[in-house]
């Protein structure tokens, strides 16, 4: 017996909309499970339990346990059944519903496989130690420790991604990478492009964060099956699947902001096959509050409603599949508000911003795995989306478009033995963009197919190499190559493992998109062109990325520990540069000419120091420069010196869960104000700041389900950056500027939640 315990442009070809309405299954570097396997004896007395095999069933997919039980298996989609073989004990078999967290199977004692515990732990994030890949998974746990209403709001207790304002009156957070803003790092959802053209403005706030089931953190160049976009790495976000999620989840959040969202996701399964599940998030924000008496709002009011609709198609005579639509309309209102300013004594009309995105899409992901062929397979991904923007900043207009069309196709096998494997594929992309600003118009037709191919080499898990070659061939910039390198080495029986990557990287510059929070300002763009035959008249963005990775396990004080240390490179061998420096009244978008890098070093320290007590610390130095007009200066807005540290704790019952984080962000360079007059000028450098914030959360069992409350702070220290918008006073003067944000703009944030879970 088991007992399982889970402790437009709007033309587009007819026949590529038929085409992506066929059922298609990605493919990717290959996921990982991992756990423990321990015995309990008759004095109830646990130990680990080494040699025992486990593998999935009716696969050549197998490994054993270490000296201290441990286990590393890769996953496959073939299926979810774990057999497991240990001297003295009968086989047996259970399902793992969930392979992202790391599982804690109990062998009780008696010649009997009597019964099995199955348990799943985590801290919330797992490293990869045997990947070549330095890869971070951030789990459900890991998204619980805070309000992470989204995507961008996910990364706050991770000292890898800074999160900060974009500007002063969106309330849109953006997040950086490495020294760069998140452009850089290829953002993906469900292993598919996601942060790409006009998502790179509001993207990352229209993924919940209830949706998000795990996300996958890599630095570095990244893998060549996924595209050619990769600078600073790829953050890939896996939604909540059919297959594995729960039944119902039902998450309510109320903050003292009165904003309040309500997510509900509904999951059913048909049969052994097939299954469904439906995704739906609402969010209203109706008060609008001032905090810094500048007249301004500081979070802005609206709503934002999403669906998405996902089916999963699995263990059908080899075939899978899982495909769906999704449709998002968000509305923000903020500027000036009429209650906190005389209108009667000026004629001057109110500032105001608004802000409309409506965006639709419909996806699929095929794949196919030969049972006479040992790990050989095959997949296709289909995407179409079609997303409409309409702002308004004070005098500024900015209307877009976009109709974007995707396929990737990915084969992959090994040569005699999975020490060596290879994925071959051919991808498509076409990218239709249509942009006004002001009087200026643009429009771009991306059309670019690209074939690739990878080897993997593995040496009794103790060195590891994959080396990545893809050609493209843009209808813009003609054939170009994209390498890529990653090589892992392993000591002291996996404890130890050193890593090198390196690889190049190629993007089309958003220039409005990428920048929405300078149309906060009364700046005059002016976009130096190069050529007037490529987008905006500029030059592609190209680079490379080297780094060096160090990961150290161990025991200290007999409870886990880790050390990791990060050293990345990112140089620049073209880039569009965003100048604000040049002229106080105006932002200069041209082509680099000279160098532009950013030098990271990080150094991570966790440790679990009493049992269910799991601290984590970091500090990290980052020197990012790049050569204007005017010369060598620093990134404006990149913190030198940063420190992190987050402390969780777990009541043995597990009913109680306490989190706490607090990160310490160096001062930052500012763009060039000296020219403005006193009132109007800002210091050259911002100062350091803490941010604090922390999480309470009860579980219990009601209704036959798991049930959460949970209370937590933002910003408890109640740092606020002062004067943040520039000449608030006159909005509509040449020195209005509210895009010079570096600290947070809202006081101390108090909310509540519940949220619950029927498995």
């Amino acid at each position: 017996m088991v007992n399982v315990k889970i402790i437009s442009p709007r033309q587009m070809y007819p026949r590529i909309l038929i085409s992506l309405l066929a059922l298609t299954l990605s493919w990717n570097m290959p996921a990982q499970i991992r756990g423990r396997i321990s015995e309990v004896g008759n004095s109830k007395d646990t130990s680990a339990l080494p040699g025992a095999v486990v593998h999935w069933l009716n696969t050549p997919i197998a490994t054993s346990t270490d000296s201290a039980g441990y286990f590393t298996l890769q996953t496959t989609p073939l299926t979810r059944q774990l057999v497991i073989q240990a001297l003295g004990y009968t086989a047996d078999t259970l399902e793992v519903k969930d392979t992202t967290r790391l599982i804690h199977l109990t062998f009780k004692s008696g010649v009997e496989l009597n019964e099995v515990d199955v348990v799943y732990e985590s801290t919330g994030s797992e490293l990869s130690y045997l990947n070549p890949m330095k890869i971070e998974t951030l789990n459900e746990r890991s998204l619980a420790k805070a309000a992470c209403c989204n995507l961008s709001e996910s990364f706050e207790t991770n000292p890898s991604i800074d999160v900060n304002f974009a500007d002063a009156v969106s309330g849109t957070k953006q997040i950086q990478m490495l020294g760069l803003s998140g452009q850089y790092a290829q953002i993906t959802k469900e292993n598919m492009p996601y942060m790409r053209g006009l998502a790179n403005g509001y993207g990352l706030t229209f993924i919940p964060g209830t949706w998000i089931q795990s996300i996958q953190l890599s630095k570095g160049a990244g893998s060549v099956v996924n595209g050619y976009e990769s600078f600073t790495g790829q953050i890939n976000t896996e939604l909540q699947n059919p297959e594995t999620s729960d039944r119902l989840f039902v998450n309510m959040y109320l903050n003292q902001n009165l904003r309040h969202e309500t997510n509900v996701n509904i999951k059913h399964r048909f049969n052994e096959h097939f299954s469904a599940g439906l995704l739906v998030h609402r969010s209203n924000n109706h008060m609008a509050q001032d905090q810094n008496h500048d007249s301004f709002t500081d979070i802005p009011t609206g709503t934002q409603t999403n669906i998405m609709n996902k089916y999963s198609l699995r263990g059908y005579k080899g075939f899978e599949a899982q495909f769906g639509w999704g449709y998002l309309n968000d509305t923000r209102y903020g500027g000036q508000n009429a209650k906190w300013i005389d209108t009667t004594s000026t004629k001057t009309p109110l500032y105001v911003t608004e802000v409309h995105n409506q965006k639709w899409e419909v996806y699929s992901k095929t794949g196919y795995i030969f049972k006479n062929k040992p790990l050989t397979s095959m997949g296709l991904q289909l995407s179409y989306l079609n997303h409409d923007e309409k702002n308004t900043y004070g005098l500024n207009r900015y209307n877009a478009s976009q109709a974007t069309a995707y396929a990737n196709f990915i084969y992959q096998s090994i040569i005699k033995t999975s020490d060596h494997t290879y994925k071959l594929g051919a991808s498509y992309m076409d990218d239709a963009l249509r942009e006004t600003f002001n009087v200026m118009a643009f429009s771009r037709h991306e059309q670019v197919g690209g074939v690739f191919a990878e080897y993997a080499y593995n040496f009794k898990d103790r060195f590891n190499a994959v080396a990545g070659l893809r050609a493209d061939q843009h209808n813009y910039y003609g054939l170009f190559f994209t390498p890529r390198l990653h090589l892992r080495y392993a000591m002291n029986k996996g404890n130890t493992v050193l890593r090198a990557s390196g690889g190049r990287a190629l993007r089309t510059a958003n220039v409005f998109a990428d920048n929405l929070s300078l149309m906060a300002s009364s700046r005059q763009w002016i976009i130096q062109t190069s050529d007037l035959g490529l987008p905006y008249g500029l030059k592609p963005e190209t680079g490379w990325n080297y780094g060096l990775n160090f990961t150290q396990k161990m025991k200290l004080n007999y409870r886990d520990a880790f050390i990791t240390i990060d050293l990345y490179r990112t140089d620049f061998t073209n880039q569009v540069i965003i100048d604000m420096d040049q002229n106080t009244q105006q932002v200069a978008i041209y082509n680099l000419n000279g160098p532009s890098f950013s030098n990271t070093a990080q150094i991570e320290f966790g440790w679990e120091i009493r049992k269910r007590l799991n601290v984590r610390t970091a500090y990290r130095y980052v020197d990012a420069e790049v050569h204007y007009q005017s010369g060598l200066r620093e990134r404006p807005y990149v913190s030198k010196h940063r420190a992190f540290i987050n402390l969780a704790y777990e009541t043995k019952n597990r009913h109680w869960q306490f989190d706490a984080t607090t990160q310490w962000n160096g001062s930052k360079r500012l763009p060039y104000t000296q020219s403005n007059p006193d009132t109007y000028q800002r210091a050259d450098y911002s100062p350091a700041y803490f941010n604090v914030l922390g999480q309470i959360t009860y579980l219990t069992k009601m209704l036959n389900g798991d049930f959460h409350v949970f209370a937590g702070v933002e910003n408890a220290l109640n740092y606020k950056q002062p004067n943040p918008i520039v000449a608030s006073d006159a909005p509509y003067s040449k020195y209005f500027d509210a895009s010079m944000v570096w600290g947070p703009i809202y006081g101390r944030m108090l909310y509540v939640g519940l949220r619950y879970k029927l498995k």
